[in-house]
């Protein structure tokens, strides 16, 4: 009986669980921003509450071992310069290095964003590894006084 119960719930869940996922969080999952993100949240707590303060730094502490290994195995990332690079713009993330401010994804602060992103949308990422695709007004909420 309980087999049962296990194959139906199997079934189900495949059936009707999460759904197919759009293009956009496709996009969104799959962009170099979410590990950027990610591991950009990483770094603060392990450095006594302070962001990196410039790229040099940031990329220093991804080629730390266990960072590029984590990278590699689970974002499939092997080159770290490529990764602060839009896939969609083609031009360079913007980071955040300093205090970070403005309630981005997941209500944390924005730490990175696309300088043009898609189509009148940018992706934007906050200190929680969340990505978001917003239009321009929701960006200027976010990042309130944008660097580009």
């Amino acid at each position: 009986m309980r087999t049962q119960y296990l194959l139906i719930l199997g079934i189900a869940l495949t059936l009707f669980g999460c759904g197919p996922k759009s293009e956009t969080h496709r996009a969104q999952e799959e962009s170099g921003l979410k590990p950027l993100a990610i591991f950009y949240g990483r770094f603060v707590p392990q450095h006594q509450g302070r962001p990196p303060q410039n790229e040099a730094e940031f990329k220093a502490y991804l080629k730390e071992p266990a960072n590029a290994e984590e990278l590699l195995g689970i974002h499939k990332v092997a080159d770290i310069d490529a990764l602060f690079i839009s896939s969609r713009d083609k031009k360079p993330y913007i980071v955040i290095y300093g205090p970070t401010s403005g309630e981005g994804p997941a209500g944390a602060p924005v730490v990175a964003y696309e300088q043009d992103g898609l189509n009148g949308k940018r992706f934007v990422a906050s200190s929680m590894g969340a990505v978001e695709e917003v239009d321009a007004v929701r960006f200027q909420k976010m990042v309130p006084s944008p660097s580009n």
